[in-house]
């Protein structure tokens, strides 16, 4: 079984969250919105941590290298894997993929979502006029 977990400061979590399920997903999501009342992230950590157990874990952060990320740090073994920096082209592509996560496949996610990301005032796609 894979477990999603979906962490951030503040409430980005949640928004992720939403966006993918109205864009298709329907893998349960666990959200962590960090800071926004007097629990300590830790504490939350460590208590979904509890419930896992053996399983698959993809946990996608806000901040390479922020609290939150670091939080989840000290989880990470070869079935629990701590994608920072996350966006929701990387976020959509791991969690419709069926299959068993792999170090490789998460880099090419994540390979594709840093080529989704342009400058669209300096981009020219490649556009017929068949295209919408």
């Amino acid at each position: 079984m894979r477990h999603v977990v979906l962490a951030s400061h503040h409430c980005f979590a949640r928004g992720l969250a939403d966006t993918l399920n109205f864009l298709g997903n329907s893998q349960p999501l666990d959200v962590i919105c960090a800071y926004v009342d007097e629990r300590p992230l830790e504490s939350q950590v460590a208590g979904l941590f509890a419930e896992f157990q053996d399983d698959e874990v993809l946990v996608l952060t806000d901040i390479l290298q922020g609290s939150v990320s670091q939080a989840f740090a000290p989880f990470m073994s070869d079935h629990v894997f701590l994608v920072a920096g996350v966006n929701v082209a990387v976020a959509l592509e791991l969690c419709l993929h069926e299959g068993p996560l792999t170090s490789e496949l998460i880099d090419r996610a994540i390979e594709t979502g840093r080529q989704s990301m342009r400058l669209i005032n300096t981009y020219q796609a490649n556009v017929s006029d068949d295209d919408e």
